[in-house]
């Protein structure tokens, strides 16, 4: 059965159907991996605009997050000690919040003290540009601003795995 499977679809819709069979999710954030970065400016916490492309130079963490989404607090906490850690070294981080409630949005940053930015996207435009599906998503741009992962999700221990991402784009 899977001889005749392979010559009728080929290796790629194994892999994808066994992915699937697994519980893995292909989401179409990933695409923008190797892709530059769509750039966006939004309002952050101070009222100030913050433009992606002022960062080309360094290193990028967006973090697509909504109050209702997941662990944010969890995430947020962990976002704020790598930022603490990585800061010097030329990371940059910025949350994006795109709950359409910006008064629940604001409080809820007002609650976390994250030292990072945190900007607000209440229409969800940027979130069509990344191809958001699922929440939270965690964008980690070069220093030439192409996207090279996409971590979609998340739950404890996977602060280690941006780690590894990050200071191997810090190398670079």
């Amino acid at each position: 059965m899977i001889d005749w499977f392979l010559r009728l679809c080929g290796t790629r819709c194994v892999l994808v159907l066994i992915l699937l069979g697994c519980g893995v999710q292909v989401y179409a954030a990933s695409a923008l991996v190797g892709t530059e970065a769509p750039d966006f400016a939004l309002k952050g916490r101070d009222g100030k605009n913050l433009r992606l492309s002022e960062f080309r130079g360094q290193v990028v963490l967006v973090n697509f997050w909504a109050r209702w989404a997941g662990d944010a607090r969890l995430e947020i906490k962990d976002l704020d000690r790598i930022n603490a850690t990585y800061q010097r070294a030329g990371l940059v981080v910025l949350g994006v919040s795109v709950d359409e409630d910006l008064r629940r949005a604001r409080e809820f940053v007002d609650s976390m003290h994250a030292s990072y930015p945190m900007l607000f996207d209440g229409g969800s435009n940027i979130g069509r540009d990344y191809h958001l599906e699922k929440m939270p998503v965690t964008v980690l741009i070069d220093r030439l601003g192409v996207v090279r992962y996409v971590n979609v999700g998340f739950k404890r221990g996977d602060e280690s795995a941006y780690l590894d991402q990050i200071r191997e784009l810090l190398r670079e």
